[in-house]
C-alpha cells in the first residue's frame, strides 16, 4: 500500500480546509474557532505529511505489520482533535471528551510510528 500517498493527500485536503476555516474566520470576524484551525493546520497538514514524506524516504515503514493501523489511526485521529475542538467551541456545555480521546489517539498513533522507525529503519540491518 502507498502509506506515503495516502499521508499527504489527507495532508494536503486537511490544509485546504484548514485555510478554508481561517479565510472565514477573517471575512466574518468571529475567531471563535483558531483552535480548531490551528491544530487542523499542525496535526492534519504537518504530522500526516511528515508521516507521507517519512514512508516515502523509508519505504521499509510500509512492509511493518502495524503500518495499517498506524495510518488509520493517525487520520483519525489527527482529524478527531480538531474537529472535537471545534464541537467543544461551539457547544453550549463545552464538553471536551472527543478531544481527551483524539488527543490519546493522537499520542499512540505517534508511539506506533516511532516503533516502526526503529524497528524497520534504525535498527534494520544494512544490506
Amino acid at each position: 500500500m502507498r502509506y506515503d500517498l495516502i499521508f499527504i493527500t489527507t495532508a494536503l485536503l486537511c490544509l485546504l480546509v484548514g485555510e478554508t476555516l481561517g479565510i472565514h474566520m477573517g471575512i466574518s470576524q468571529d475567531f471563535t474557532l483558531v483552535p480548531a484551525h490551528v491544530h487542523l493546520n499542525l496535526l492534519g497538514w504537518v504530522t500526516l505529511a511528515a508521516f507521507g514524506l517519512m514512508h516515502r524516504a523509508y519505504p521499509a515503514l510500509g512492509a511493518s505489520r502495524m503500518a495499517l493501523v498506524q495510518c488509520v489511526l493517525a487520520i483519525i485521529a489527527n482529524i478527531a482533535m480538531p474537529a472535537g475542538l471545534a464541537l467543544m467551541l461551539l457547544s453550549a456545555n463545552h464538553d471536551p471528551t472527543l478531544v481527551k480521546y483524539a488527543s490519546l489517539a493522537v499520542i499512540l498513533a505517534t508511539v506506533l510510528f516511532i516503533i516502526m522507525f526503529v524497528r524497520k529503519v534504525a535498527l534494520a540491518k544494512a544490506a
